[in-house]
């Protein structure tokens, strides 16, 4: 079996356990991305923050909100915002978990 059969027998068998396959593209980037990465390599490192700027580009990373925040001089408030979708930018950044960016730059 290649593993791309193996990938989608995966998601196949996620979809039937939900019993929705409407999550099925969402659930074959997780298994795809787990697959990248290896699932044992997982860190807290994954939760880190990137910076990026207004063309998308990343200026940093910081191990959390609390750092980003003091470092850049910006509220834990509105990075946070950013990071749950509620608001695009704060101080003319944009603001991303590790393992999102990730997932996101391998679906482009």
């Amino acid at each position: 079996m290649t593993q791309s059969e193996v990938i989608d027998k995966l998601t196949r068998e996620c979809c039937l356990a939900i019993g929705d396959f409407s999550y099925y593209n969402t659930v074959k980037s997780y298994i795809q991305m787990a697959l990248t990465i290896g699932i044992e390599h997982y860190t807290v490192d994954m939760e880190e923050i990137i910076v990026l700027d207004h063309q998308g580009c990343e200026t940093d990373r910081f191990k959390g909100v609390t750092d980003a925040a003091n470092v850049m001089g910006l509220s834990k408030s509105g990075i946070s915002a950013v990071l749950t979708g509620r608001q695009h930018t704060h101080g003319g950044f944009m603001f991303v978990k590790s393992k999102d960016y990730n997932l996101l730059k391998r679906l482009s």
